[in-house]
């Protein structure tokens, strides 16, 4: 059984992903397939071209340049047979590439994950089951099954399984992501009004393992943050523009989650006094964005493969 998945963010980096994976009868991933087209940083900063008066020049080497899907090279699924590949696209003179907190994981996860949910869906075995049955690293499976704990998960079998009528549909969604080298999982709740296409986060759940967790309340707090921003990123925030420049300008045109709006989060931190410490500003992310779009499918039963998920998506998805 093979399952392609296509999708695109229009936040700050821009990122095309084409997902292909495949799974054997016991619903084991035997294949999978990831390519990503994504551009690099630039280097300097603007007053300095400013000052300069010169053009930007794109990193093209080295750790800032082009980013590599690293959910997906075998440490967190087990595939026997596995390919990813980074397409460079150049920037200069396009477009500005700079630093943005977890620029491209969000993007990794939101197509990686679903595939691994539509996969799930399709073999009919819950998205929580499907992941530890094909989980390659015990520190993975041990934010997936903390997520999974502190939202009380229970298996519920495949999203048209569950009667969700009505005009406004609830949805339960889970994903993994990271940003470097740390781990990452998220649960997620959401309402959605089929009528208005509008998605409410009710409430999100975060799993990270940074290793050796010095000040585990500061951890906390970073987990509660990246929770919030990237469920303003996947639903609301968009850069948009025409020929000329960014027409983005203001809080109307680049609406941000408000505070009326924030879920209510759940943060756990999987403590490792005999690991290093490492990354714990950015690492879930990806996996709540990946969790909020897997959780969109289960509460009405189609995908949206371009992010902000905004109502006018999620109208146009129900449609087709």
């Amino acid at each position: 059984m093979r399952w392609d998945e296509h999708g695109w963010d229009n936040y700050g980096p821009a990122h095309l992903a084409e997902v292909r994976a495949a799974i054997d009868a016991a619903g084991k991933i035997i294949a999978y397939e990831y390519h990503g087209w994504q551009h690099g940083w630039i280097v300097t900063e603007n007053s300095h071209e400013h000052a300069l008066m010169s053009g930007p020049a794109e990193r093209t080497s080295g750790a800032a340049s082009i980013p590599v899907n690293r959910i997906s090279t075998g440490s967190m699924y087990t595939a026997p047979h596995r390919r990813v590949v980074s397409h460079a696209v150049p920037m200069v003179g396009l477009l500005r590439g700079a630093a943005l907190r977890s620029p491209l994981d969000m993007s990794f996860a939101f197509a990686s994950e679903q595939t691994i949910d539509a996969l799930a869906h399709a073999a009919r075995i819950d998205p929580l089951t499907f992941r530890r049955r094909n989980i390659a690293d015990p520190r993975w499976l041990g934010v997936l099954n903390a997520a999974a704990a502190a939202a009380d998960w229970a298996p519920a079998g495949p999203a048209h399984a569950r009667p969700n009528e009505g005009e406004v549909a609830v949805g339960w969604g889970v994903g993994l992501g990271t940003h470097h080298v740390s781990y990452g999982a998220a649960v997620a709740q959401i309402e959605v009004n089929r009528r208005t296409g509008d998605i409410v986060a009710k409430r999100l759940f975060g799993a990270l393992d940074a290793g050796l967790a010095v000040n585990p309340a500061l951890v906390e707090n970073q987990i509660v943050g990246m929770m919030v921003q990237a469920t303003s990123r996947v639903l609301k925030e968009e850069v948009t523009f025409d020929q000329t420049g960014v027409t983005s300008l203001d809080w109307a045109s680049y609406p941000i989650l408000r505070f009326a709006e924030h879920p209510e989060i759940t943060p756990v931190v999987l403590q490792r006094l005999e690991e290093p410490s490492t990354g714990a500003g950015e690492e879930v992310m990806g996996a709540t964005a990946a969790a909020i779009a897997n959780a969109l499918f289960d509460a009405i039963g189609v995908r949206v493969r371009q992010y902000p998920i905004t109502p006018e998506r999620v109208r146009a998805a129900l449609k087709a």
